[in-house]
C-alpha cells in the first residue's frame, strides 16, 4: 500500500485537546506532602534530616525492587551497593517547602518547622500515603544516617 503525502495533506484535519496525565511523582503537591510525612515518620524529636537521607528515601519509595536492594545491602555487609538516583523533582519540592516555611535549613540539615509539623500530622490523618508509610515504617531501622553515609562513600 503506497500512501502519498498529497493524500494525507489534502484531507481535512482537526486537533483535539487531550487530557494530560502526570505520574504522581511529577506532581509538586504529592511530592511535598510525601516529604512532610517522611520528616514526621523518620526523624527524631528534632525533626531534622540530611539531604542525602531524603534522596535515599525518595529513591527507596519509587519501587519494590529498590526496597529489596537497599535492605539486602544493609543486611549483607559485603554485597554491592544499590545505585541511588538523584531526583531533581525532590530538589524542587524542597525549594517549595522552604519557600512556604514548612521546612528550614539548619546547618547541613533540613528541619521541619512547627507549621510543617502541623501539616504533616494533618496529612497522616488522611491516610492517603498508606503504602509509602508502610514502606517507611518497615525500613526505619535501616535508614540511619550511618547507613546513608556508607552508601555515598567512595571506596
Amino acid at each position: 500500500m503506497n500512501i502519498k503525502l498529497d493524500d494525507i495533506i489534502n484531507r481535512p484535519f482537526t486537533f483535539t485537546r487531550r487530557k494530560e496525565y502526570l505520574p504522581c511523582e511529577m506532581r509538586p503537591l504529592w511530592r511535598c506532602s510525601l516529604i512532610l510525612i517522611i520528616f514526621l515518620l523518620l526523624t527524631t524529636k528534632k525533626r531534622t534530616c540530611s539531604l542525602k537521607k531524603l534522596y535515599v528515601i525518595n529513591w527507596l519509595l519509587k519501587s519494590d525492587k529498590n526496597v529489596i536492594d537497599y535492605s539486602f545491602w544493609v543486611i549483607e555487609q559485603g554485597s554491592i551497593k544499590p545505585e541511588v538516583r538523584m531526583d531533581p523533582m525532590l530538589d524542587k519540592a524542597i525549594e517549595l517547602l522552604l519557600a512556604e516555611e514548612l521546612l528550614v535549613r539548619d546547618n547541613e540539615k533540613i528541619k521541619l518547622t512547627k507549621k510543617g509539623e502541623l501539616y504533616s500530622f494533618n496529612l497522616l490523618k488522611l491516610n492517603i500515603f498508606e503504602k509509602e508509610c508502610d514502606v517507611l515504617n518497615k525500613n526505619k531501622k535501616y535508614l540511619t544516617e550511618t547507613n546513608i553515609n556508607k552508601l555515598f562513600q567512595v571506596e
